[in-house]
């Protein structure tokens, strides 16, 4: 499940936060700026669960994204290239 807010995406599993992605969000873009997954949590596919839902945000908003991480940026662009600002 993940809880949205103003600044962050976060994963819960179980009823525990396991990872987020912080983000601002700007006139025309959404800027990925970090992306967390506890070390326990790790290699179970967490991080693209949370990239995933951070461009579905991007496209509900009708903006595109600026990657300041290096994590979604690699991700962002090998996938998503057209949203990429």
């Amino acid at each position: 499940m993940f809880e949205i807010t103003e600044n962050d995406i976060n994963l819960i599993v179980d009823d525990s936060k396991v990872g987020y992605i912080l983000y601002e969000e700007k006139e025309d873009c959404l800027v990925g700026t970090y992306i967390y997954v506890i070390p326990e949590e790790r290699e179970k596919g967490y991080s693209s669960l949370l990239i995933e839902r951070f461009v579905e945000l991007s496209k509900e908003r009708n903006k595109l994204i600026v990657p300041t991480c290096p994590v979604i940026k690699g991700y962002i662009e090998a996938k998503y290239s057209e949203i990429l600002k």
